[in-house]
């Protein structure tokens, strides 16, 4: 009886999200308050509202589950890849790109609170999705959570797709580079942990500039993991290289002077100027 009174939408803030749930995540909200404060960001947070609680706590729980539901569903699917390829794998489906990607393919900017100019690229779109995820899990539990992700990531992911891209990208960058005459370096430093905690950054540098960067538990997959950024931010900027190869062009108008004559416009060439 509490709960039910918890899921009632009392405003159209509140329907909105419930209808939104129901039609991207196939639930209805038993505790709609959660839900909201899993899509408020803290700059929707005014001074006299200090009582409404941002999403920060619950983007932290949604984290961990997130890597678990994951984690299982790579285990599963692939029952003969080692624990090198399952973590390259879950890097890339739970990084801050891809979480934002999947966050505007279902777009949860329709139901966020957020005081961020949604022109700027940035990470809160994906934050929040991390969050929706830590209150589906406090409100439906573990099992249904799963399902609900391993659906979405299906419906908008190509686990094959992504496969592909872990052959080894240092190797074909370093190749691409040699080809092209480019100096292509990898810089990994150590940013904290002991053991098996440790956790490392890399950067791919192409001629002294960085065009990508990667992480991980070992040196090896933060390169891996670089090398595939690097080679996502060289596509992206490819439907710009023409422009700057074709830029010249306008000089292969000279042989045309030829064909103007007095008597197409009625002018000699002389007199043009």
């Amino acid at each position: 009886m509490i709960r039910s009174l918890f899921s009632r939408a009392r405003n159209p803030e509140e329907r909105k999200v419930r209808a939104w749930c129901r039609q991207v995540l196939g639930i209805t909200p038993s505790d709609l308050p959660l839900y909201q404060q899993a899509l408020r960001h803290v700059s929707a947070v005014i001074d006299d509202r200090a009582d409404l609680p941002d999403n920060e706590r619950l983007e932290f729980l949604g984290d961990a589950i997130l890597d678990a539901v994951i984690g299982d569903m790579l285990f599963s699917t692939y029952p003969d890849k080692g624990e090198g390829f399952l973590t390259r794998m879950r890097s890339k489906l739970v990084s801050r790109s891809q979480l934002n990607i999947l966050a505007k393919q279902i777009q949860i900017e329709r139901v966020m609170e957020s005081n961020v100019a949604r022109s700027h690229e940035s990470s809160v779109p994906g934050n929040a999705l991390e969050a929706l995820i830590g209150a589906l899990f406090l409100d439906k539990g573990f099992d249904r959570t799963r399902k609900v992700v391993v659906k979405l990531l299906h419906a908008h992911f190509d686990l094959k797709e992504i496969e592909k891209e872990d052959r080894d990208g240092k190797s074909r960058l370093l190749e691409w580079g040699q080809k092209r005459r480019k100096k292509v370096e990898f810089v990994v430093r150590e940013e904290g942990g002991t053991g098996r905690g440790k956790h490392y950054v890399a950067e791919v540098r192409i001629n002294s500039e960085v065009r990508g960067t990667g992480q991980g538990p070992s040196k090896k997959v933060a390169e891996q993991d670089a090398a595939q950024s690097a080679f996502r931010t060289m596509r992206s900027r490819k439907p710009q290289q023409p422009r700057t190869v074709e830029s010249p062009a306008p000089t292969m108008h000279a042989p045309r002077r030829p064909k103007s004559s007095g008597r197409a416009r009625g002018l000699r060439p002389k007199d043009r100027d």
